[in-house]
């Protein structure tokens, strides 16, 4: 029975922090390397997450293990925007983590802009236009963008990407040989993004059969 009450509370934290941060049963499942149903039996209480998952959950909700594993804990709720830990009125690697991954993907990009204008500015300067330098940073921006949504991002995040990697090497194409009338080029990119689309959709989930998800009824 106590086993069974266990399973009742930990499913009852994980969908509301769930919730609470925003995340849906697949976003969750994509953030800690399973599958939606393995989330999904979880919430029902069907099932527990390994010790090492249900650390990664805490790390990821901004709480502790014990509050994973706690039904009470007044004074001790975390909010969407603090990510505060159970119990220790601090900020932690929750939702202020995710906001600085955003900041220094951000920062990145916008220093692969601020360069290319200064190229311009330093351009115009000398009497020359080197526009080239704008239609370059849109693939090297879609690069970073491919590195930091490989570390931090999700699927989605991964897709729209290389996505714009793509697109954005056949701007950069066509505008170099815009004397040669090459724009047809530019239909690659349809073909191109329905593969990635589909690359992006294989995936290395655990299935909801792990034996970590199914431990032995008491």
């Amino acid at each position: 029975m106590a086993g069974e009450n266990l399973q009742a509370v930990i499913a009852g934290n994980i969908a509301a922090l769930r919730r609470l941060r925003g995340f849906t049963q697949a976003e969750l499942a994509e953030k800690l390397g399973y599958s939606d149903k393995s989330v999904s039996k979880w919430e029902r209480g069907d099932g527990l997450p390994d010790v090492l998952c249900l650390k990664a959950m805490a790390d990821l909700f901004g709480v502790t293990v014990d509050y994973m594993l706690s039904a009470d804990h007044p004074e001790e709720e975390p909010s969407p925007e603090s990510g505060t830990g159970a119990g220790t009125g601090e900020r932690s690697g929750g939702a202020e983590y995710q906001i600085n991954r955003r900041n220094i993907a951000a920062l990145s990009v916008a220093g692969v802009w601020m360069l290319s204008a200064l190229i311009y500015a330093a351009g115009l300067i000398a009497g020359k236009s080197l526009v080239t330098g704008f239609f370059l940073a849109v693939p090297v921006s879609a690069i970073l963008l491919v590195v930091f949504a490989s570390l931090w991002g999700s699927r989605t995040h991964l897709f729209l990407s290389v996505t714009l990697l793509v697109w954005g090497m056949l701007l950069l194409i066509c505008w170099l040989l815009r004397g040669r009338d090459p724009w047809l080029l530019m239909t690659l990119g349809i073909p191109a993004t329905v593969v990635v689309w589909l690359s992006c959709r294989v995936t290395t989930k655990k299935p909801s059969a792990d034996p970590p998800d199914s431990p032995p009824a008491s």
